[in-house]
């Protein structure tokens, strides 16, 4: 899909996207010299110059350059060439501020394997195991997510980012989660993770009641998102 895409191109919007679609410039290897675009010639410079920035930071496998530029609505598009190189993030914390708060709990997830990161045993190796990914996907994670760890770690998050609860509003799903399962009608039975298997999944000490609570409901919650 991200090679059909035009609208992280400077002065290219949907209309124009659409326009061109239906020209028959359906991706970037399509040959639109010679095609009759009727856009202004400054727009045709920046088409031009874009499809050729596009196609060199795809050669490089850069998706930030795509998702600073695409609507975050849009921010979807990145995700076929980039599918390897995602993880699914959520954090479970003591409170919404983040300046009086702190996390207890961070889980990604990259389609293969569940990494966890807990307070007191191995949260600090969230720094080393993000690194390994290009793109995250969260529900909100833009107004939460990130604030939060980037304000906890004192770093900044420098992967493409999916927030899927830009993606779902501009097709009318609103609420959080819960609300957006509901309304999808997503199958809960597939959350269903037993307590009892926990500690064998992710190799580590969850024999506190509390730690467990949070650990669970932040890997139903990377699930969730998955599965949207």
């Amino acid at each position: 899909m991200l090679t059909n895409t035009f609208i992280h191109i400077q002065s290219i919007g949907i209309k124009t996207e659409q326009k061109l679609w239906d020209l028959g410039i359906k991706d970037w290897n399509t040959p639109s010299d010679h095609l009759p675009i009727p856009i202004p010639a400054g727009r045709k410079y920046f088409l031009k110059k874009g499809i050729e920035k596009s196609k060199h930071n795809l050669d490089q496998y850069n998706p930030v350059y795509f998702s600073n530029r695409l609507p975050s609505n849009q921010s979807w598009r990145i995700f076929p060439e980039f599918r390897d190189s995602t993880a699914y993030l959520d954090i479970e914390t003591t409170g919404l501020d983040h300046h009086y708060n702190s996390i207890t709990t961070i889980a990604l997830y990259d389609g293969q394997a569940i990494k966890t990161c807990v307070q007191s045993q191995n949260l600090e190796d969230f720094l080393d195991d993000i690194c390994k990914y290009k793109v995250i996907v969260t529900y909100n994670g833009k107004s939460f997510d990130v604030s939060y760890l980037e304000h906890y770690f004192d770093f900044r998050l420098k992967q493409a980012h999916i927030d899927l609860r830009y993606i779902l509003y501009s097709l009318g799903f609103k609420g959080g989660l819960k609300s957006i399962e509901r309304q999808l009608g997503t199958d809960r039975g597939i959350y269903a993770i037993s307590m009892g298997t926990l500690p064998y999944c992710f190799g580590m000490n969850m024999s506190e009641p509390a730690i467990r609570g949070r650990l669970k409901q932040c890997c139903l919650i990377i699930f969730k998102i998955r599965s949207l």
